[in-house]
């Protein structure tokens, strides 16, 4: 067995898989003695029968298909391709195919080997498909050279060229920026004006790279009818040379044509075949107008059926998810009726069973809702007159007892009314018993009705002075109300100063939306997340439904009342967070579709007459 041949059979086995095996042979100077030269797999059971069609396909001079009449136990295989390997002469292709033998290209000469492979297919025309990549196949193994299966492909300048070639094309970031590098140096080595690549997308070609070019812009003329010379030759999946060559094969030319009018240049079209699909294309321009023969034109097939898998794969790699998902969809029929795939199978299973139980397993549904806390009894301490503020002891959070001075207003205007009221009382006073001593009555009537008045202002305005002292009512904590910032403002009488709240004596407030109330039930349970303890839950029991809906940010919500259970006592009202509600059990489908679904009916309601 020859390493190099080994190597390469491997190779192109291993690229499809159609291929179940193959074989190599060697003439050592007549057909009877044709020697295995390399097989895959190793001391396989189908090694006998491409042997003998790879020795008639050598004393015939030409491709030989055969179809196995027995089968043979554990093979997969239903027909065996053999194809003659012939010394290259110049101009000629190397391979005993019949354009090889049209073109005269070692039609004289006898063939060196052979080259058999045992595939299964389905479809009878993909045959001439695999005959002609195993023949484009065989004439890398010396890349146009004369062919000489003895020499090891380490020594094959072309070979480190084709390899030159692959490692400029993966050496990129991304598709585009190889595929720069690539069509450049290939046009500095064919001497060529321009080179270009596409890649086939859904929507057609598209154009990767041009050579010398970093950027261009696809809307420009000259850049869609190099598309769609790609295009057309990838529409009929052969190579397309313009001006045609004497012995090429009658093609469609409409758009080398034009491009060709347009520019003046030779061209030479190759696709790119991967697996059976065209997944690009590659255009060489030649300026002069006319199209180089031989080992240029054979090297760009040579150079496209080695490239074709990278571009396949880069261009994969460089696919958003959403067309990998698109692919994986569109394949996944035609991967569930092969036998001897049982991963889709496995996997189309699992996607039932989970769409099975999302749709009839139920879990626990809750109602979601923002929630905050409130005091169970709220207190406030309000002005009692007009006046300024004169001091604050106390700021929110701060914790006080019935009766402790929580603020003072200015009391120097009321003392002064106080001391006015006094002297005017004692005035009237004075008038009551000098009207008395006199015995006039109608003085004494009227003076003891000033003296009452002046009492009268007196004891108001002594309230007052006691009321400027500001006492909490209750034991609790202050919620609300910074009087420290407004030391000299005026108040006015009833105007709410600071806001108490008894400690640990809480109620929670849940704004639940009118789409979710009705849900919604005294006695049931829930948990409560605050902004301050994401961690830590609480446990809740709701009290009342308040049957009076409010506007909370453009939408209408219902206040839901519940009560907090332990571990509640340490919180502070004002907190905020997420209140979920246990209500009932429901499949995960219909809690992601039951807003939807709503919807949809009622608008149904108010569109249908």
């Amino acid at each position: 067995m020859q390493p190099g041949l080994q190597r390469w059979l491997q190779q192109h086995c291993q690229s499809g898989s159609e291929v179940c095996a193959g074989v190599v042979v060697l003439a050592g100077g007549e057909a009877q003695s044709l020697q295995p030269a390399a097989e895959w797999p190793a001391g396989g059971a189908l090694t006998p029968p491409l042997l003998n069609a790879a020795r008639a396909a050598v004393q015939r001079g030409r491709p030989v298909v055969v179809v196995p009449t027995v089968r043979l136990v554990g093979a997969s295989h239903n027909r065996v391709l053999a194809l003659p390997i012939k010394a290259t002469a110049p101009g000629g292709s190397g391979v005993g195919t019949e354009k090889g033998a049209e073109n005269g290209a070692g039609a004289d000469r006898p063939p060196l080997g052979a080259v058999a492979l045992a595939v299964r297919v389905e479809d009878p025309t993909a045959v001439e498909r695999l005959l002609r990549e195993l023949g484009q196949a065989c004439t890398e193994l010396r890349l146009g050279a004369p062919l000489d299966l003895a020499v090891p492909d380490s020594a094959n300048a072309a070979t480190e060229r084709l390899l030159h070639y692959q490692a400029l094309l993966l050496g990129g970031t991304d598709l585009a920026e190889g595929a720069l590098a690539f069509t450049t140096e290939l046009a500095a080595r064919l001497g060529a004006e321009r080179v270009s690549l596409a890649a086939q997308r859904r929507s057609g070609m598209e154009l990767v790279a041009v050579s010398h070019s970093a950027e261009f812009r696809p809307e420009l003329a000259l850049v869609q009818q190099i598309i769609q010379v790609m295009q057309e030759c990838a529409d009929q999946g052969e190579r397309v040379a313009y001006p045609a060559l004497s012995t090429e094969v009658p093609r469609i030319i409409l758009a080398h044509a034009r491009l060709h009018q347009q520019a003046g240049h030779g061209l030479v079209s190759v696709p790119l075949a991967h697996g059976g699909r065209i997944v690009g294309a590659l255009l060489v321009e030649w300026a002069g107008g006319a199209v180089p023969v031989g080992p240029q034109v054979r090297a760009c097939e040579r150079l496209a059926a080695a490239i074709a898998p990278l571009v396949w794969l880069r261009r994969r790699a460089d696919r958003p998810w959403r067309d990998r998902l698109m692919l994986a969809l569109d394949r996944l029929p035609s991967r569930l009726r092969q036998r001897n795939d049982p991963l889709p199978k496995l996997i189309a299973a699992a996607c039932a069973a989970a769409v099975a139980g999302v749709t009839f397993i139920p879990v626990h549904y809750r109602v979601g809702a923002p929630a905050h806390l409130e005091g169970a009894v709220q207190r406030v301490v309000a002005a009692p007159f007009d006046g300024f503020l004169h001091r604050s002891t106390v700021r929110p959070g701060d914790t006080v007892k019935a009766g402790d001075v929580v603020a003072e207003l200015a009391d120097q205007d009321l003392k002064l009314e106080a001391r006015k009221w006094e002297s005017a009382l004692a005035q009237h006073e004075n008038g009551v018993a000098a009207a008395l001593a006199r015995d006039d009555r109608a003085q004494f009537v009227i003076s003891r009705g000033k003296a009452d008045e002046a009492r009268a202002q007196l004891e108001l305005a002594r309230q007052h002075l006691e009321r400027t002292r500001l006492v909490a009512p209750i034991d609790g904590v202050v919620i609300q109300g910074d009087l420290s910032q407004s030391l000299g403002a005026p108040v006015q009488r009833g105007d709410a100063l600071l806001t108490l709240s008894p400690v640990g004596q809480h109620r929670l407030v849940i704004e639940v939306d009118e789409r979710d109330i009705a849900a919604v039930r005294p006695g049931q349970t829930g948990r409560l997340a605050l902004s301050s303890l994401p961690t830590d839950t609480l446990a809740l029991v709701v009290e009342r439904v308040t049957p009076v809906a409010t506007v909370r940010e453009g939408r209408n919500a219902f206040e839901v009342e519940a009560r907090l259970g332990e571990g509640a006592a340490t919180l502070r009202p004002g907190l905020q967070g997420v209140a979920k509600i246990d209500a009932g059990s429901h499949s995960l489908a219909w809690i992601a579709t039951h807003r939807l679904i709503d919807w949809a009916r009622l608008a149904s309601w108010s569109w249908l007459p």
